[in-house]
């Protein structure tokens, strides 16, 4: 931890210049804001120094910078009760909105050291679709949350790449993120005491909600803190440090399972099996089947939650409509599908714009939902963006996670015998194959901002340790280089 501190301090600004500018600046904000805190709601105000403070920061030092945006991302998560709205915005859309125009700015700026990334091209081509598609779009102003949402998760992956080139400040953010997913368990733990889920119901089951506005959000937030604590288990020696992760761990899964989010639930079975098959330890990923088996008989809610997994297989029962099955997921999707291939050719290779995802769920939602006005999306996040950027923006996007999987591989390599960088190779990996099994059952990690922004910041850490990896195999190889032998 010393080393985290030292590292931490080190970073501060040198200059005198950019000092006595942050300075200047810091005086000038809090002058304004004494004046107008009786004005606006002090949560407000205190959203909105967080907010100017970390942009005055971001171009001196972006490494610190991005600490802070994935802290106040989770902090921010838990305070979507912040009253009021800037320019029809809440806070969450402007943290979103601001760290957009900020790490978009700095990727600009750090496009030299971003050439160099093994997924530079493949962004460029991601990026090249979204402007066509946001160009098709019916209403460009209405989707600039969704260009926000879909490309400010790799332009973070891209900034953590580049920043966190020392091992210490990778194993700092990951740290830092553990202990501030603590809160958000606590304040989950906190509402299923006072008895929320007395208060909470939806489809016949009463659900914790926690300290979030939405089921699925705090589902997949606690999932994620959970493998955060299991990576860390894998660093830390001592007992002493382990139980407590134990402990976390288990009240993070059980405050998960009581939302009964089958997505979750899923993703960290899928999570745990994925990790112990890529630390090839085959007799424990046997032991784990086996628990995971007696765990489903055991669990009548678990039964009860998967059971649409039968009946897609059910031929027998006449009065099925199969399109009720999953929730309505499977109608959904197949008569989504099918307004997509009677989409014409050129929509169809290039998408037909942002947007139109909804327009391709219409007739699912007229047939089957009474509400005047609603809409859906396709409740799977590979349709989410073949429907809007087309079979290649798709194809680029696991691409990039395919890129995960190798680079991981590479490491385990390049890395063997260190701790930190195999651990950090499997968890990434076994991460990876979990948002592609989640993405494909539900709106998960490009739909939902706060998923998707923790695992391609994993992502980054990764190819953060690739680099570091290659560099020292460069080095290696050019010290065993032989000497030439001069003639006497």
């Amino acid at each position: 931890m010393q080393n985290i501190w030292e590292g931490l301090l080190l970073s501060l600004p040198k200059r005198p210049d950019i000092l006595a500018i942050q300075l200047v600046a810091s005086f000038i904000l809090l002058v304004l804001l004494s004046g107008i805190m009786f004005l606006v709601p002090p949560m407000q105000v205190a959203v909105t120094v967080a907010a100017i403070l970390t942009s005055l920061y971001f171009f001196t030092r972006p490494y610190l910078a991005l600490f802070s945006i994935f802290v106040v991302r989770a902090m921010l998560d838990l305070l979507w009760w912040i009253p009021g709205d800037i320019l029809g915005l809440n806070m969450l859309q402007l943290f979103s909105a601001a760290v957009f125009v900020l790490v978009s700015t700095q990727w600009f700026l750090d496009l030299k050291r971003m050439q160099n990334h093994p997924c530079f091209e493949l962004f460029l081509g991601f990026v090249l679709l979204i402007i066509i598609a946001t160009l098709r779009a019916d209403n460009i102003v209405a989707n600039l949350a969704n260009i926000v949402r879909y490309t400010v998760p790799f332009v973070l992956f891209f900034m953590v790449s580049v920043h966190f080139s020392a091992r210490e400040s990778r194993r700092a953010l990951i740290y830092v993120i553990g202990l501030i997913g603590v809160i958000p368990v606590a304040i989950n733990l906190y509402h299923f005491s006072a008895g929320q889920m007395n208060q909470y119901t939806l489809h016949g089951y009463d659900r914790l909600l926690g300290g979030y506005k939405n089921l699925h959000n705090m589902a997949l937030m606690t999932l994620f803190f959970t493998t955060i604590w299991i990576l860390w288990m894998g660093q830390v020696r001592t007992w002493f440090a382990t139980i407590p992760l134990i402990v976390i761990s288990c009240a993070a899964v059980f405050t998960m399972y009581m939302s009964y989010i089958r997505t979750s639930m899923l993703g960290l079975g899928v999570f745990l099996f994925a990790l112990i098959a890529f630390h090839r330890k085959y007799r424990l990923l046997g032991f784990a089947a086996v628990l995971g088996i007696a765990g489903i008989l055991s669990s009548t809610e678990i039964q009860d939650r998967f059971s649409d997994v039968w009946l897609l297989f059910d031929s027998e029962n006449l009065m099925l409509d199969k399109r009720e099955i999953g929730s309505g997921r499977w109608g959904l999707w197949t008569m989504s599908m099918k307004e997509y291939l009677n989409l014409p050719a050129w929509d169809q290779i290039l998408g037909p714009g942002l947007g139109q995802h909804m327009v391709l769920t219409l007739d699912f939602v007229r047939q089957f939902h009474t509400r005047k006005g609603f809409e859906l999306d396709p409740h799977n996040d590979l349709l989410l963006l073949l429907y809007q950027i087309g079979p290649f923006g798709l194809a680029i996007y696991l691409w990039m996670q395919w890129k995960v999987i190798q680079v991981a591989l590479k490491v385990r390599v390049l890395a063997a015998g260190e701790r930190f960088a195999t651990h950090l190779a499997a968890y990434v990996a076994a991460m990876t194959v979990m948002v592609f099994v989640t993405n494909v059952v539900n709106n998960s990690f490009v739909h939902r901002t706060s998923p998707g922004w923790y695992y391609w910041c994993v992502c980054g850490l990764l190819f953060a340790e690739y680099g570091q990896l290659q560099r020292a195999a460069t080095e290696k190889e050019v010290e065993l280089l032989p000497v030439p032998v001069t003639a006497a």
